[in-house]
Formats: C-alpha cells, sequence, structure tokens
C-alpha cells in the first residue's frame, strides 16, 4: 500500500470515529419531545439533559485531549468510542431524569475524547491539505449529528427510544472493534506538549481563532436543545425534525472537504468573518417563518454556508497552533465551543418557553454577530501589530 493509499485508508477511519460518536450524541434531541411527553419535564429539565453531555465534553477536552500530543490519539478515540457505547445503554435503561443525566453526561464525555484527536491526527496526515482534511472530518462530523435525529425520529414510532438508543450504542461498538488494529502516525511532540490547553491563550492568533470557532458553532446548543420542540409547535412530526436535520446536513457530506481545498489557499479568518453576516440574518429568519417546509429551505441554504465556514475554523485553530500543541489546540478550542453551546443549551429553553421563537433566534443571532466582530476587531489588531 503506498504512501498516499495509507493515508485515505487512516482518514476513513477517523471520519467513521467521527460519525459513531456524533451520531451517537444527536440522537437524544429527536427524542427530547417523546421525553417531554412521557415523563412530563418542564423545558427547564429538557435543557439539564442537553447541556449536561456539553459541560462535560468541555471538561474532557480541556483537561485530557492534550494527551494526543503526546502519543495517545489512538487510545483517546477507543476510550471515546467506549463511552459513546455505554452512555447510550444507560440511557436506553433508564426512566428517570437522574440517570437521563448521567446516560447523557457520559456520551458527551466521548466527544471530548474523539473529537479533538481526530482532528489533530487528520490535519497531520497532511499538512499541506489540512483544512481539506479537516473539512472532510466536519463533514462526518455534522452527518454524524445529522444521522442521529434522522434515523432515530423514523424508528423511535415503530421500535421505541430504548432501541434506537442500543441501535447507536451497537455502532459505537463496531467503530471501537475496525478502529482498534490500526496504527495511526504520531502527532509532533514538543517539550511544550506536556502543558494543559490553557496556557495557549496567551497566543494572539489562537485567541482569534477561538472566538471565531465560538461564533460559528455556539448556536448549536439551542438548535439540539430547542429544534425538536420548536418544530412540533409549528406543526410538525418527528420525520419534519429528521428532514430538517438531513437537508441541513446534506452540504457538509457533499462541499465541506472541496471548501476545504479551497480555504487552504486563503485566510480561514476571513472566510468566517465574511460569511458570519449572512448566518446571522438567517437565524433571525428561523423565528419569523411560520411554515416548517419554508424552515427547510432555510435550512438548506444555512448548511452550504456553514459547509464552508466550518473547516475554515477547524483550519484557522490549526494553523494558529504551535508545534506539539495539535490537540491541546483542538481540544481548547472544542472546549469553548462547547461552553457556548452549553450556555446556549440550557437558557434557550426557557426563553423561548417566556418570549416565543422570535426572541429566542433574534437573540441568538446578535450573540453570533457580536462574537465574530470581536474577532474581526482583534484579528485587525494582530495583522497592524506585524506590519
Amino acid at each position: 500500500m503506498t504512501a498516499r493509499e495509507n493515508q485515505r485508508a487512516d482518514l476513513l477511519l477517523l471520519l467513521f470515529s467521527v460519525f459513531a460518536t456524533a451520531s451517537a450524541n444527536s440522537v437524544v434531541f429527536a427524542s427530547m419531545s417523546e421525553l417531554q411527553e412521557q415523563y412530563k419535564y418542564a423545558d427547564a429539565a429538557l435543557g439539564l439533559i442537553a447541556g449536561t453531555g456539553f459541560a462535560m465534553g468541555l471538561v474532557v477536552q480541556l483537561f485530557v485531549a492534550p494527551l494526543a500530543d503526546r502519543g495517545h490519539g489512538k487510545r483517546l478515540i477507543q476510550f471515546g468510542l467506549g463511552l459513546a457505547a455505554l452512555g447510550s445503554i444507560i440511557f436506553a435503561l433508564g426512566d428517570s431524569l437522574l440517570v437521563f443525566i448521567i446516560g447523557r453526561g457520559i456520551v458527551g464525555a466521548s466527544i471530548g475524547l474523539t473529537f479533538p484527536a481526530v482532528r489533530a491526527l487528520a490535519a497531520h496526515l497532511d499538512s499541506t491539505r489540512s483544512a481539506e482534511r479537516l473539512g472532510a472530518v466536519a463533514g462526518m462530523e455534522i452527518g454524524g449529528f445529522v444521522s442521529g435525529p434522522l434515523i432515530g425520529s423514523l424508528i423511535i414510532g415503530p421500535f421505541g427510544l430504548d432501541a434506537t438508543f442500543l441501535l447507536f450504542g451497537a455502532l459505537a461498538v463496531i467503530a471501537l472493534f475496525i478502529v482498534s488494529p490500526r496504527t495511526f502516525p504520531e502527532l509532533v511532540s514538543t517539550t511544550e506538549s506536556q502543558r494543559l490547553s490553557f496556557d495557549l491563550m496567551r497566543i494572539r492568533s489562537v485567541r482569534v481563532a477561538l472566538i471565531l470557532t465560538l461564533a460559528v458553532t455556539f448556536p448549536t446548543g439551542m438548535f439540539d436543545a430547542l429544534w425538536d420542540r420548536f418544530l412540533a409547535d409549528l406543526g410538525g412530526n418527528n420525520a419534519m425534525t429528521g428532514l430538517t436535520f438531513a437537508v441541513y446536513g446534506l452540504p457538509f457530506i457533499l462541499f465541506s472537504a472541496r471548501a476545504g481545498k479551497l480555504i487552504d489557499k486563503r485566510s480561514p479568518i476571513a472566510v468566517v468573518l465574511w460569511l458570519i453576516i449572512p448566518i446571522s440574518l438567517l437565524t433571525i429568519s428561523y423565528g419569523v417563518v411560520k411554515q416548517p417546509w419554508v424552515i427547510l429551505g432555510i435550512g438548506l441554504f444555512e448548511g452550504i454556508l456553514q459547509a464552508t465556514m466550518m473547516p475554515a475554523a477547524l483550519s484557522a485553530i490549526a494553523k494558529a497552533a504551535p508545534p506539539g500543541r495539535a490537540s491541546a489546540a483542538q481540544g481548547l478550542s472544542g472546549a469553548v465551543n462547547v461552553f457556548g453551546q452549553m450556555v446556549a443549551a440550557f437558557i434557550a429553553p426557557t426563553i423561548y418557553g417566556a418570549y416565543g421563537a422570535f426572541i429566542t433566534f433574534f437573540a441568538v443571532a446578535v450573540g453570533i454577530a457580536t462574537i465574530a466582530g470581536l474577532a474581526g476587531i482583534m484579528h485587525l489588531r494582530n495583522l497592524k501589530s506585524l506590519r
């Protein structure tokens, strides 16, 4: 097998690991309305279930992800897949809010283990094509996140919640067995690799990239905790929920790697800053439109823009990371993103219940624009200081 074929095989296995982890995490979001109906949970309880997974992902990415820079990338992926399976089983067997929170927390931790290691390893396969590789990873992440609710919405009705979660737990186990025999290239390690992620905050280019990725990803928490409920209030059903996720995710699967290839020749920061404007406007439009089928079209257009913006944000982090800190930088980025998503997941259902859809989506759109604007100002100052 040639070096190029080896790289391709490595990438495919990394992508499958990401897909299995992401789908195990996202399937819960197709079940929110069923959980609320079956157990009579308040809106805040849904936010607690969703937010706990984000909280665990935050902690793990900060304190465990840097281990990949010390030669443990494959082990992190293996443990991540194991936790995705375990958490899914616990969720399937649960019948109380506490058990659901515990299961969700374990599944959420799997993201903190798998995602930073996979991103760092994928970018390391060929540094001249890092955005292209990271675009493929982003596409598979979203593909997994979309597949969970889509498949879940189709099988929850005929087979029930328990069978649905067990199915995605089994997928994580399959990925674990397939990945385990493979040997991946080691990340570059330096004396700095022993440090935790926090000290990367002192690097100005890292700070800019972190704030940009936060602007791109923090609305995910709102959508995860609220989307099923939002569409149900508009008269949509489980199939419509799954379809909206599929339409949004399709551009990622089809275009993210190609978009990354173009981004490798441009400034990833500039790409994000230009695209953040239409993304903010589209977010507001969700709160105005009342027809689920129109929302489907908005989601498709947003997916196309995000399929370009996401690999650009990941590439900005990869380029800003010093040698030997690739996974630590991706973990820090993931932790910052998860923090924003966690906050959105905790508060969005409460805002929605008190003030309705328009205020909720408008507030998130303003947040996107404000965070991105701050990153843009910092980036311009960095450019001036280098002249």
